[in-house]
């Protein structure tokens, strides 16, 4: 497995490149999972003050808009790609063993849906939130239920973010920050800074300011859109 941190070392940007494969008949989302992990790598590097200059071989895939995914600085081959980004890519994000040799690679695992899971707007959201809720190196499957559920608890967090935004500021939790900062530099372990943020949410001792600093500092990497809620007056049922 990639140890992220041991590719910040260095001068320049860090060029990544996202192998996106053909998908493999309706509800195959493989090729939107290798480009959400490129998206959650190129954010977690950039949060350390480096740039980050990505490139994408294979199809387009229409659904990474809806999903925050940045698009990337160059498409084409390989060669194409190192050509237009001024070198060659450190690391590749593929879903098969990359055989192109130069850098270091990361596999990323089947990702499948059952039925229709990722309509436009605030549902596509839902399924980044269950793709990041999975290490990217296990098959993950997701039901239209799981979106819903998943769009639930899009709905509470947000929510709870704007109402702790209306509290006092205070200092974000640093050691929980630190901890989230470590799981992602070593593996991209997006499902253990959601779990820390679900602790955190129903933590009784931690002041809202807190509360909020945090969520919205990690939300930098996550990309769920956390602190869209502010200002708004809450919906019917958004409470958490």
């Amino acid at each position: 497995m990639l140890r992220i941190v041991d590719h910040l070392v260095g001068r320049g940007p860090l060029r990544i490149c996202a192998h996106v494969p053909r998908a493999d008949g309706p509800g195959d989302l493989t090729g939107l999972r290798v480009l959400l992990t490129a998206d959650v790598l190129a954010r977690v590097v950039e949060l350390r003050g480096r740039a980050v200059l990505a490139g994408r071989t294979g199809p387009r895939v229409p659904e990474a808009d809806a999903l925050g995914i940045h698009p990337a600085d160059a498409e084409g081959t390989v060669e194409e790609i190192a050509d237009a980004l001024g070198g060659p890519p450190a690391v590749h994000l593929t879903s098969r063993a990359y055989e192109g040799g130069g850098g270091a690679f990361v596999r990323i695992a089947q990702a499948r849906a059952a039925g229709e899971t990722t309509a436009e707007g605030g549902e596509a959201l839902a399924v980044r939130l269950l793709l990041l809720d999975r290490p990217y190196h296990e098959p993950v499957a997701i039901t239209a239920d799981d979106v819903d559920g998943a769009g639930q608890r899009l709905a509470r967090w947000r929510r709870a973010v704007a109402d702790w935004a209306e509290e006092p500021s205070k200092p974000l939790r640093a050691d929980l920050v630190r901890t989230a900062r470590d799981g992602l530099e070593d593996s991209l372990d997006t499902a253990a800074v959601l779990r820390l943020l679900g602790e955190l949410a129903g933590d009784q001792d931690v002041p809202a300011g807190a509360k909020f600093e945090t969520f919205a500092r990690l939300d930098r990497v996550l990309g769920l859109e956390l602190t869209r809620e502010i200002g708004k007056a809450p919906a019917d049922g958004a409470r958490a």
